[in-house]
């Protein structure tokens, strides 16, 4: 009888216990349990307004974002460090490889478009590029557009060496050359912002995502300090970043945003996925500046008979 009892109890103790031993990273739904996602430094601030409206309409799950470069970011969901991520790029061909080793094909879904953005100090004479301009100047000296100073050299900077706008200029631009030596790279978007905002004569290459919401206070600290150089693949006709110029494809360096995942369908990966691919998170994207990969439609019904 007494080791009734005990066997009793010790099952009661597990099944008390059940909860404290759950692992809400594994063990969740759409709208419950903890996700780790990681997000590259250029569309932070734009998760982040994700994440918490997420959180808002689903109290039962809590979303931690953690921000890196976009190798890293694939790199964490390879080793299953989240499951997870936001990047501005599909995956190579060489990280395909590697996911493919581990009989993994992360799912993605394209949310939003963004670009990189070319910016200056409004003391830079210089208005617009064409794309031949922009090799040249990433690949060898480029004078100043000021017949004042013939000598005057412009200074390029970037955010990290790692991050994936420099890694779209160099595969998609340069198409594999070596920047020159007036190029140099900081450690982030907000470093490069401020070094433009204070050095006439340098050229700045940032993701369009880190400032296009109007309302943020680093667009208004910044605002009649740097301006966008309109970018053209010929000669007569040059885009700023902008919704517009993303829809239409005009802006020739426009990039499509990326949510990864690699869990199951009845996961919080998947509902995060869902919320920002759907109506809401759409909305938070248009926004912020940035252009949704769906938009609604609107159904407008013209009466011909008279009234």
């Amino acid at each position: 009888m007494k080791g009734c009892f005990a066997l009793i109890a010790a099952c009661m103790m597990l099944t008390s216990c059940g909860n404290y031993f759950k692992n809400d990273y594994i063990d969740n739904s759409p709208t419950s349990g903890k996700l780790k996602v990681y997000c590259e430094e250029g569309l932070s601030d734009q998760i982040e307004s994700q994440i918490y409206s997420f959180e808002r309409e689903y109290d039962m799950a809590k979303v931690e974002m953690i921000v890196r470069s976009d190798a890293e970011a694939v790199q964490a969901l390879y080793a299953d460090s989240c499951k997870a991520i936001v990047i501005s790029r599909e995956l190579t061909q060489a990280e395909k490889d590697q996911f493919k080793s581990k009989d993994i094909e992360p799912r993605f879904t394209n949310v939003a478009y963004s670009g990189i953005a070319v910016i200056t100090n409004v003391k830079t004479n210089l208005s617009k590029l064409s794309t031949g301009q922009l090799r040249e100047l990433l690949t060898r000296p480029f004078v100043c557009m000021d017949s004042i100073d013939a000598n005057c050299k412009i200074k390029v900077v970037f955010e990290n060496n790692r991050s994936s706008v420099v890694f779209y200029l160099r595969d998609s631009v340069i198409t594999g050359k070596s920047f020159s030596e007036n190029c140099s790279s900081l450690k982030s978007s907000i470093e490069v912002i401020n070094r433009i905002a204070n050095t006439p004569n340098a050229v700045g290459f940032i993701d369009f995502a880190c400032i296009s919401d109007i309302d943020d206070s680093l667009y208004k600290a910044n605002k009649g300090k740097i301006k966008f150089i309109p970018i053209g693949r010929g000669d007569s006709a040059f885009f700023a970043p902008n919704q517009s110029s993303f829809k239409t494809g005009e802006y020739p360096l426009t990039r499509k945003v990326y949510v990864y995942h690699q869990a199951s369908e009845f996961s919080l990966a998947k509902g995060f996925e869902s919320f920002v691919a759907g109506p809401k998170g759409q909305t938070i994207f248009l926004k912020q500046g940035l252009l949704p990969s769906k938009q609604q439609e609107r159904m407008i019904q013209v009466k011909t008979e008279p009234q």
